[in-house]
């Protein structure tokens, strides 16, 4: 490399290492004119890339840097980042391997590694990862989180399910003794406490705790605007929405329609979705264009969401949805607004303080369960979302579409496979040996070890039936909705029910039989059959869900009648504006009492 190339080289470095991306990027692209196999710029490159989401480019970047040097750590551990973003995970946990191979005491790789093998379900492999790391590494803060956090996503019994939560209670009080430090969150820690909501027990004091050791690693989280506490000036309610899924997504179908319907002679309605990603951009453009004030697409980072955010002067920010990302969630500990709420998009309480009302339904939340939040619970009379009834598709296909039995009863349960706790697997069992000419359906996981993972446990819980349990294949929107209208009875999850599915099995007037657990999270079918006025598919115990099950299953008359039932009554659910109405009702009340 000539003295002048290697003189650019150094200026790009400082250049990146300052934050001006920008400039960086334009002085590597001149190092590799020159020189087109600079491993340095190549590697350097692609984390610029990465940072502005460009995961393509910054995968050719890496590809080229490998057949330079096969070892090189970081290439390889870049390269795993871009794929996994890709989502080509099981690519990329093999170039975390061979870069934790070569590099066992990298704690940034193990860190990725481990993180990569809890997403496919390797839940054991990761936490030894994780154990490892630390020993190697004990002051890494952000990975004495992530390893707290661990939980198994597919659960190979109830025992396993148990440790894992008994070794994240000790070691989250573990995290609450020590002096910790983190700087940035959501990069050293980037994930939250999903999984653990699937679990069937109560959450509320780990998420509480969970949060108070945020709090005290990381001040930046505790940031308040400079309005709070400040009179409003403005005419009309502002009001923000924030989330990283209101495209496509389960949440933009849930919350569509309170954002778009909410008064604008009272509101101000803004948008801020956390991500540029250009294909949900568009999308969410297109949705929301002209039901509301202003959209912003925020980079995510607190800093810029925060200063987006704040600019706006918010009256209420509501999230549709905390814990599914962390970006929304650590964004969540600042005071960005007067009034900060959240609803069941994640429906469990996020143990944040600066979250001040969840926001429920008398019809879902039973009154035992106020000690489940540490916000304050609001209940609306009716459910709490107006949802668009599906636009169905022409329904033309046949089981044999899906690989299906003619002749069989089919009972379908179309819920992700995390949603498929231990304790289903004895009623999918009962439910087999009661019918004999029955099939249960689910469908294949995001990855594929998920679906090998549950099979292997139902071979050992129920392996008496387990030939009558058949994977389909993951399904596009209409096929989902085919494949569900060929159903004979859709099976609802016990602990964490459908959602968005309930909705969509009954714009098809599907029967979906429901045990209703003590938390809102397996509730929700259940307030949705209140709301329509129809009770007789609602399990007391799993003996019955059973028997109803199986009464629907065998007998095509009591389908029949019950399918035009609820094709009947779904009016109740769809397009109504009462949630939207109640909302604004809310909206207004909290506000004359708002003290932030």
């Amino acid at each position: 490399m000539s003295s002048s190339t290697e003189q650019v080289l150094k200026t790009a470095i400082k250049q990146h290492l300052d934050g001006n991306t920008k400039a960086a990027l334009g002085l590597y692209n001149k190092v590799l004119s020159a020189t087109p196999d600079n491993l340095v710029a190549l590697v350097n490159q692609s984390a610029i890339l990465m940072d502005l989401h460009n995961f393509s480019g910054a995968l050719s970047l890496l590809e080229r840097a490998l057949i330079q040097s096969p070892n090189d750590v970081e290439a390889l551990n870049n390269y795993g980042n871009s794929l996994t973003e890709l989502g080509q995970l099981q690519k990329a946990i093999e170039q975390f391997e061979s870069a934790n191979e070569i590099a066992p005491k990298n704690s940034t790789i193990s860190i990725n590694l481990g993180r990569a093998l809890l997403r496919r379900g390797d839940y054991e492999k990761a936490i030894k990862i994780f154990e490892a790391a630390i020993k190697y590494d004990p002051d890494n803060i952000g990975l004495r989180f992530i390893n707290a956090l661990a939980l198994p996503i597919i659960p190979d019994s109830i025992e396993q399910l148990q440790e894992s939560r008994n070794r994240q209670s000790v070691l989250i009080n573990t995290l609450l003794k020590n002096n910790l430090q983190l700087s940035d969150p959501i990069k050293e820690v980037g994930i939250t406490n999903f999984i653990s909501a699937y679990h069937g027990y109560g959450d509320v004091e780990i998420q509480n705790k969970l949060a108070t050791c945020y709090r005290n690693a990381c001040p930046q989280l505790n940031y308040i605007a400079p309005h709070i506490g400040k009179k409003s000036q403005h005419k009309k309610i502002r009001v923000g929405f924030v989330s990283a899924h209101l495209g496509s997504h389960t949440i933009g179908k849930l919350n569509y329609g309170l954002i778009s319907g909410l008064n604008r002679n009272k509101f101000k309605i803004f948008i801020f979705h956390l991500g540029t990603d250009k294909r949900k951009t568009d999308q969410i453009r297109d949705k929301f264009r002209n039901n509301v004030d202003e959209i912003f697409f925020l980079k995510p980072t607190l800093t810029a969401m925060r200063s987006s955010i704040e600019k706006i002067k918010l009256d209420i920010l509501y999230y549709p949805d905390i814990g599914m990302d962390p970006v929304s969630y650590f964004l969540s500990f600042s005071r960005l607004a007067r009034i900060q709420c959240v609803t069941w998009g994640h429906p469990v309480s996020t143990g944040v303080s600066t979250i001040d009302y969840f926001i429920s339904s008398k019809i879902i939340d039973a009154k035992l369960n106020d000690s489940q939040y540490t916000e304050k619970l609001l209940r609306l009379d009716q459910f709490s979302t107006d949802y668009s009834r599906p636009i169905l598709p022409n329904l033309t296909k046949s089981r044999s579409d899906f690989n299906l039995k003619d002749d069989a009863n089919i009972y379908f349960c179309p819920q992700s496979l995390f949603k498929l706790h231990p304790d289903f697997d004895k009623i999918l069992g009962e439910i087999l040996r009661a019918d004999p000419n029955g099939e249960i359906i689910l469908l294949e996981g995001q990855h594929q070890e998920w679906g090998i993972k549950l099979r292997t446990r139902l071979n050992t819980t129920i392996p008496d039936v387990t030939a009558r349990i058949k994977f389909i294949p993951r399904l596009n929107g209409s096929d989902f909705l085919e494949c569900i209208s060929l159903a004979n009875v859709i099976l609802d999850t016990l602990h964490f029910c459908g959602g968005n599915t309930s909705y969509e099995a009954f714009s098809l007037g599907k029967i979906i039989v429901t045990l209703p657990s003590r938390f809102l999270r397996g509730r929700l079918t259940m307030g949705l059959y209140h709301q329509m006025g129809i009770k007789r598919f609602i399990a007391k115990n799993p003996e019955e869900y059973v028997k109803l099950a199986v009464k629907f299953g065998v007998n095509r008359e009591a389908q029949s009648i019950a399918e035009r039932d609820i094709r009947h009554a779904n009016k109740a659910i769809f397009d109504t504006q009462t949630a939207t109405k109640a909302h604004e009702k809310i909206f207004l009340e909290v506000m004359k009492f708002n003290h932030h």
